[in-house]
C-alpha cells in the first residue's frame, strides 16, 4: 500500500517556513573554488545546486586567524584520509605547511605569546583570502545564468587541527579581528567586493576539547565578548554570533544556556545563536530547532536568529563514510532534512560540506556510459539541485504529513497559484548507512578526490598556482610562525542528554506515494506534470537528474488532483512540477 499525503491548495501554511515563505536553509560548508591541489573548482556545480550562502570553515587558510598545524597532529589526517597510503607521510607535511603558509596572520602566535601587537600584525597574508572570497562573491558571470548573489558567513579562528589552544591573548586576537572587519565590511569595496561581509561567527565548537582545549566556559564567554565587542566596535550594522556548539542539543549547557545568559546579564551583543546537528534522523531536528528557540526564548532571546552552522548524519569520516554521503540514500536524508527545516525554528543552514573534500557532495568517479569523463555531480547534490527548484513556489501550502513515515513532503506554490511544486524525500534509515566502518550496501565505493602533494607548497610557484591557492603571492616568500605546543587535551564537559530520537514507520513508505491536491480552482481544468528523480543508478553527467513522468498516474477529477508514484521508494528523491492550465 502506497503512502497517501492530502494537500489543500487553498490554505497556506503560514506557521511553516518563514511566515509561510521557503526559507534559504540551503547553504553549505566549504567553498565553489578548489581548497587545495587535487580539488576542482565547482563554481558551475555550486550555481546549479542554488548555493546562495557559504559559510568560511575549514578552508585551509582562507579566512583562517591563526593557523599553526603541525604534521604530526592527531586530526590532520581529516582531509588525508582518501591519500593513497604510501603518499600519507608527504601529504601531512604538504598539508601542515599549505594551510599556515595561507593564514592571515602567520605570526599572529608569537605576537600573543609575547604580548607584542606589531609582532602579532606582522606581513599579513589578506589577498589570499581576499581573492577567494572576492571569487566567491562576484560568482563567475559565465557559469552564473540565474546572477546568484552569495553571503559569507565569516567563521573567526582556524581550521580543524590548526591548534586547540585557547589563543594566548583576547586584546591582541580582537585588533585582529578588528582588522578583518575593516577589511571585508567596511573598505570592502576597495578589494573589489559587491558586498560586504555581514556575519561573523565567533569560534567553531568550543564544547569540543580538540577545538578549545579548555573547559571553564567561562573562559570561552570572555573571549567571546571581546571579539564581539571588537566587532561593532568596527561595524555597528555588523551580525555577530556563536558559539557554533557540537552539541546542539545539550539542555542546560555551559555553551548554550550559559552564554546565552553571560550575553544577557554582562549586555554583550549577540545576534544569532549558532549550532551543529550530526544525526541520522532527519525528523529529530524539528526537535532540536525548537529545543534551540524554547532556550533563546528562557534567556529574553526570542528574536535571535537562530543557525545551524553544520549538518549531515555522520561526523565521522572514512572512506565508506563518503561514498554513502555523496549517495542516492544520503540525497533523501538531507532533501528530508532540508523539508524538516522549513518546520522549526531554523533561520539559516550550511550543510558539511559543499565541496570535493572531506564529508563534500562532489567526487571523481568516472561516468559509467561514458569512463573517459568524469561524472558532473553525485546523487546528494541533485538532492541540492531539486530542493532548489522549490524556491519557484516560494508558498508553502497546508499537507497532512507528520513525517512520521520515511517519507517526508515539502509542498509549495507560486504567488498566483498556477504552479506546485512538490518535493517527495524517501529515507529509511539503517544501520548500514549510520556505520562508518561498514562498506555502502548495493553500490561500489565512488573515487574520491585527495590532496596532491606531488610538489611542495614552495613548488607552487607557476602563475596559475598562485593565482589559484595564494591570491597571485609566490608562496616562496610566505614566512611564519604561528605553532603553539599543544598540550594534553583536558576533560570534556558532560553533556546533559542526547536528543530524543523519533519512532519512525518505515513500512508505510516503502512502496510509493500518493498525493491528493484538494480544492483546485474551478478556473482549471487541465494541468501538466513533470516529474524528475535521483535513485541510485541514475544518470550524473548533469545536475538535472532523470525524468520519470511518464512512470506516474494522475487523475483530475470533482478538483481533486491525484498523483500515484509507485518508484517513489525508498533512497529515492522525487520532484514533480504541476501546472494548472485554464
Amino acid at each position: 500500500m502506497v503512502f497517501t499525503v492530502n494537500i489543500n491548495k487553498s490554505s497556506r501554511n503560514t506557521s511553516s517556513g518563514n511566515n509561510g515563505l521557503l526559507k534559504e536553509v540551503n547553504g553549505v560548508n566549504g567553498m565553489p573554488i578548489s581548497v587545495a591541489p587535487g580539488f576542482p573548482d565547482l563554481e558551475d556545480q555550486f550555481n546549479q545546486m542554488g548555493i546562495t550562502h557559504i559559510r568560511l570553515h575549514d578552508c585551509f587558510g582562507v579566512g583562517d586567524i591563526d593557523n599553526g598545524f603541525n604534521a604530526n597532529h592527531s586530526n590532520v589526517d581529516q582531509l588525508l584520509v582518501t591519500v593513497p597510503f604510501d603518499q600519507q607521510s608527504k601529504a601531512k607535511e604538504f598539508l601542515a605547511d599549505y594551510a599556515n603558509k595561507r593564514t592571515i596572520f602567520p605570526y599572529a602566535a608569537v605576537g600573543m605569546r609575547n604580548n607584542d601587537l606589531k609582532q602579532a600584525s606582522r606581513s599579513p597574508n589578506y589577498r589570499i583570502t581576499d581573492d577567494a572570497i572576492r571569487r566567491i562573491m562576484k560568482n563567475n558571470a559565465s557559469v552564473n545564468p540565474g546572477n546568484l548573489q552569495r553571503e559569507i558567513m565569516f567563521r573567526i579562528g582556524r581550521t580543524l587541527d590548526g591548534g586547540y589552544e585557547v589563543p594566548e591573548n583576547f586584546d591582541i586576537y580582537a585588533f585582529l579581528v578588528s582588522r578583518l572587519v575593516m577589511r571585508y565590511s567596511i573598505n570592502h569595496k576597495g578589494i573589489g567586493l559587491p558586498r560586504k561581509v555581514t556575519y561573523w561567527e565567533i569560534w567553531n565548537e568550543p564544547d569540543l576539547t580538540f577545538f578549545w582545549n579548555n573547559n571553564s566556559p567561562q573562559v570561552y564567554y570572555e573571549f567571546y565578548a571581546k571579539i564581539a565587542k571588537a566587532i561593532k566596535a568596527v561595524d555597528p550594522t555588523a551580525k555577530v554570533g556563536g558559539p557554533a556548539v557540537a552539541y546542539g542539543y545539550n539542555p542546560g549547557g555551559a555553551y548554550i544556556d550559559g552564554l546565552l545568559n553571560y550575553c544577557q546579564t554582562t549586555n554583550t551583543p549577540i545576534d544569532f545563536f549558532s549550532w551543529h546537528y550530526y544525526n541520522s534522523s532527519p525528523q529529530s531536528i524539528i526537535d532540536a530547532g525548537n529545543y534551540i528557540q524554547d532556550t533563546l526564548n528562557k534567556h529574553g532571546f526570542s528574536n535571535l536568529e537562530s543557525f545551524c552552522t553544520e549538518w549531515n548524519s555522520t561526523p565521522t569520516g572514512t572512506v565508506n563514510s563518503f561514498t554513502k554521503l555523496q549517495s542516492a540514500q544520503n540525497a533523501a536524508f538531507l532533501t528530508s532534512i532540508l523539508t524538516c527545516m522549513q518546520y522549526t525554528k531554523i533561520d539559516k543552514a550550511y550543510y558539511y560540506r559543499g565541496d570535493g573534500a572531506a564529508f563534500g557532495l562532489f567526487n571523481d568517479q568516472a561516468n559509467p556510459k561514458r569512463p573517459q569523463n568524469k561524472n558532473f555531480c553525485t546523487y546528494a547534490a541533485q538532492g541540492f539541485n531539486l530542493f532548489t527548484r522549490m524556491f519557484e513556489t516560494p508558498y508553502i501550502l497546508t499537507q497532512d504529513n507528520d513525517f512520521s513515515t520515511g517519507l517526508t513532503t515539502l509542498v509549495a506554490e507560486n504567488e498566483v497559484g498556477n504552479k506546485i511544486n512538490i518535493l517527495a524525500s524517501n529515507f529509511e534509515m539503517d544501520s548500514n548507512f549510520v556505520e562508518p566502518a561498514f562498506p555502502p550496501n548495493g553500490y561500489s565505493l565512488y573515487s574520491q578526490y585527495y590532496l596532491d602533494s606531488n610538489r611542495t607548497t614552495n613548488q607552487l610557484d607557476d602563475d596559475w598556482s598562485k593565482a589559484h591557492w595564494f591570491g597571485g603571492v609566490d608562496p616562496r616568500t610566505i614566512m611564519y610562525n604561528n605553532e603553539v605546543p599543544q598540550k594534553e587535551l583536558v576533560p570534556q564537559l558532560p553533556i546533559s542528554e542526547n536528543l530524543p530520537q523519533k519512532t519512525i514507520d518505515y513500512e508505510q513508505s516503502r512502496m510509493g506515494l500518493t498525493v491528493n491536491i484538494a480544492n483546485i480552482p474551478e478556473n482549471y481544468n487541465d494541468y501538466k506534470i513533470t516529474a524528475y528523480r535521483i535513485k541510485e543508478g541514475g544518470r550524473l553527467d548533469r545536475m538535472t537528474p532523470e525524468q520519470v513522468t511518464t512512470s506516474i498516474d494522475s487523475a483530475l477529477i470533482d478538483r481533486v488532483l491525484t498523483i500515484t508514484d509507485v518508484g517513489a521508494t525508498s533512497s529515492t528523491v522525487t520532484l514533480y512540477t504541476v501546472e494548472l492550465i485554464n
